[in-house]
């Protein structure tokens, strides 16, 4: 039994040493760097470059639905003028005084 319970110890042992090994691969190195990282100027303007083609696009679309909006007033403009075309066709010829009773 205590063969076995040896054989246990040592492979629990070796585990927890490569488990170790394998956590401080990982790890930052326990030096410093002389010289502090550097950091990219280009990303301080990234968001306002961002901010700008989101600002022309919404002026496109804008632009878009102001037009759409501008042929539509003019269909509709035509439409009305088709309405009262067809209204006055409507109307009869005589008026009703002009008429006899026999009609």
């Amino acid at each position: 039994m205590s063969h076995v319970r040896r054989k246990l110890y040592g492979s629990l042992g070796c585990g927890l040493w490569l488990a170790s090994v394998l956590t401080a691969c990982g790890t930052a190195p326990a030096t410093l760097p002389s010289t502090p990282p550097v950091i990219p100027v280009a990303h301080k303007s990234d968001p306002v470059a961002a901010e700008s083609s989101v600002v022309q696009s919404l002026q496109k679309q804008l632009r878009e639905r102001e037009k759409r909006i501008d042929e539509l007033e003019s269909q509709l403009n035509i439409l009305k003028m088709i309405d009262q075309d067809v209204q006055v066709r409507r109307k009869p010829a005589r008026t009703p005084a002009m008429l006899t009773p026999g009609e």
